[in-house]
């Protein structure tokens, strides 16, 4: 039973705030970056009040590095970035007609007025923010939020989309925010090529969104068909007094907007979010709640913002739907790692206009807790396109609860259990043909080795037939040519065979930062494998480093380093290295070093918030320039680079005598 905060102490407190710091990053990165979220928004919202309720009763916790500071996430390093002019924060979330009242009385009590005040009430539309920057009417750039002060340029991107005025009547400089969306259409036809495709298919039409903005290639992004409705102006002599008015001008400069309306008291919004929700189904894009501002810019400039949120504007989130359906069946799925993840398979129910069939159980623990038996009619909750779940058994059925199995479902092995973690796994990482079939998969994608016409379905009829049954066999496909000729494959020819042999053999070299990605180590992603390249130089040095070489990483925990340590000491790992090895060759890229500069081969550490630059992008500058970043001070640190609300490493700095270096002196320093 999870305790209520009231009942928590300081430091149960705080091991709850940093676990839910981690998982909220987790999500974000997930969310913002990769455009594939593994939970509901109104799961993600329910992990944030929590993290919001801790810090308001120990208010000292914020320092420990708090998302609820932050806005987004860090960028991802793929896009050049641009830095906003002004933050773009995110709204403070609203869930009941009580909210919504306490929120008027808050802006009534810093205005000191108990007189009723305009808000102008907008759709929230479920996209992405973006700003756009014009100057003598044309298009400067454009950039995502990112993480409110950081964002990646996605100009060119941004001129394909057809609700964007390539050109303005406006001769000075003015910057352009809005939210850019896919329709309801468009999502639906890309996924089904997608599937046609073999490809991976997009959670919802936000995900989908965010994946076709951010492209290298502007050509994909205007394939498309994303629109844009713009919401805010900031621009010199725009005479403009209130929102309402904003929304107008934008109108007069060509940009789409969202349907507004004034409102005059809390009856007001919420017979807005009624109406709102009412005409949601029949809409030809994704909304996820209302937005209400202060109407006057006015009073919105007296209030600020407070943390990561505006005073004077708040999102009413639509609540999360909710129904009442039949365990059909329970199926058990072995993922990539050998996650061995249970299934429902429901009886059919319509939810918010689709027909929803299964349900996440996420382990067997979660079966045990709610009790769960075929059969059982259960209450499911589906907010947005993510993967419902089941969240309470509402009638019995008399049959026994589903038990967690002993063996592999795909091949038989006897599952374990490893220490610390809950999940069961399938041990057979590399002759499981489920887990195979979906190791490969990953091996052969974007972030991995990335060989164009290799998508999950051409790895499942290739696992199928015999051609391959490790990722290694990639390497010998040619080798089968005399066998079983590709060309003569249905839907295969000489033309598709012969480009995707010479894709293969185009990743006989590749980095070992790819490499470290493709194998597949849990929580190893591309900054962390990034890391280990940068550290070890090649594959060898990180097979043979020491678990306290890895935690004095920066970025690795303890339970991290333990995992990537005994990952390189499993004989099944070491066997699949060496022979990967006999096939490919792995490099490292060497990068050009400042041996120069004032950080060059010292050993730096941050502490507090920085202002001006992201934590993320103030390591990667002093990587570059030849530092190393630690997470710990000790004796061998150089130096302490200084934000706002320092932890206890400061303190500990100072009693140490090691060199500490304010952020002003720091953004000298760098840019020497």
């Amino acid at each position: 039973m999870v305790k209520s905060v009231l009942e928590l102490q300081f430091e149960e407190a705080k091991t709850e705030l940093q676990s839910l710091q981690r998982e909220l990053e987790y999500h974000d990165d997930l969310y913002y970056n990769k455009a594939e979220p593994e939970i509901s928004d109104w799961e993600y919202d329910q992990l944030r009040l929590r993290l919001n309720e801790i810090e308001a009763k120990f208010p000292e916790l914020k320092k420990l590095n708090s998302s609820s500071q932050k806005v987004g996430a860090p960028v991802s390093g793929v896009l050049s970035k641009i830095t906003h002019k002004k933050p773009m924060l995110s709204l403070e979330n609203a869930f009941s007609t009580e909210d919504l009242e306490n929120f008027i009385e808050r802006v009534q009590g810093f205005l000191n007025t108990s007189e009723n005040l305009e808000f102008c009430a907008e759709r929230k539309i479920d996209g992405l923010s973006a700003s756009i920057v014009y100057n003598n009417g044309y298009i400067v750039y454009a950039a995502t939020r990112g993480d409110g002060y950081v964002g990646e340029d996605v100009t060119e991107n941004i001129k394909t989309i057809l609700d964007v005025p390539k050109r303005i009547d406006y001769a000075s400089e003015i910057e352009i925010r809005g939210e850019v969306y896919m329709p309801i259409q468009s999502f639906t036809e890309l996924n089904k090529q997608r599937e046609e495709n073999g490809k991976k298919l997009f959670a919802n039409p936000r995900n989908a969104a965010a994946g076709s903005l951010r492209q290298l290639d502007a050509e994909v992004t205007k394939s498309r068909n994303l629109g844009f409705f713009a919401y805010y102006i900031d621009g010199a002599d725009l005479n403009i007094a209130t929102q309402i008015e904003v929304m107008g001008f934008l109108k007069k400069l060509g940009f789409s907007t969202a349907e507004c309306r004034l409102c005059h008291s809390l009856t007001d919004l919420a017979k807005y979010c009624q109406d709102t929700l009412q005409k949601r189904p029949d809409l030809p894009y994704e909304i996820d709640g209302a937005v209400f501002k202060l109407n006057s810019l006015k009073f919105q400039e007296r209030l600020g913002f407070v943390g990561r949120n505006p005073r004077h504007s708040i999102a009413y989130k639509f609540p999360a739907e909710e129904a009442e359906t039949k365990v059909l069946d329970i199926a058990i799925g072995v993922g990539r790692t050998g996650k061995i993840t249970p299934v429902a398979i429901l009886e059919p129910v319509n939810l918010n206009g689709a027909m929803v069939s299964r349900a996440t159980l996420h382990n067997f623990n979660e079966i045990e807790r709610k009790q769960i038996a075929i059969g059982d009619t259960v209450k499911i909750l589906r907010s947005g396109d993510v993967i419902p779940k089941i969240i309470a058994v509402t009638q019995k059925s008399g049959n026994e609860i589903f038990t967690m199995p002993k063996t592999c479902p795909s091949c038989g092995a006897e599952l374990i259990q490893y220490p610390g973690l809950v999940d069961l796994y399938c041990p057979n990482h590399y002759g499981c043909p489920e887990q195979a079939v979906r190791y490969i998969s990953y091996f052969v994608s974007k972030s991995c080795l990335d060989i164009p016409g290799l998508g999950e379905k051409q790895v499942e009829e290739f696992f199928a037939e015999g051609r391959i049954k490790t990722a290694l066999d990639i390497f010998k496909l040619k080798e089968k040519e005399i066998d079983a000729p590709l060309a003569s494959k249905p839907g295969w020819g000489k033309v598709s065979a012969q480009k995707l042999y010479d894709a293969i053999e185009m990743r006989r070299n590749v980095s070992l930062e790819r490499f470290v990605v493709s194998l597949g180590i849990p929580g190893v992603g591309e900054v962390i494998a990034q890391l280990l390249a940068d550290r070890f130089k090649n594959i060898g040095s990180l097979q043979k480093a020491e678990k306290a070489d890895l935690v004095e990483l920066d970025g690795l925990g303890d339970l991290m380093a333990e995992e990537i340590y005994e990952f390189f000491r499993n004989d099944i790992n070491i066997r699949f290295i060496d022979e990967f090895k006999k096939l490919v060759a792995i490099s490292y890229q060497e990068k050009i070093i400042d041996s120069n500069s004032a950080f060059y081969g010292k050993i730096i550490v941050f502490t507090g918030t920085l202002s001006r630059l992201s934590r993320n992008e103030a390591k990667q500058i002093v990587i570059s320039k030849g530092a190393s970043v630690a997470s710990a001070i000790s004796g061998k640190t150089d130096i302490v680079v200084v934000g706002e609300n320092p932890g206890s490493k400061l303190h500990k700095a100072t009693e140490l005598g090691v060199q500490i270096m304010r952020e002003e002196e720091f953004i000298q320093d760098i840019q020497r």
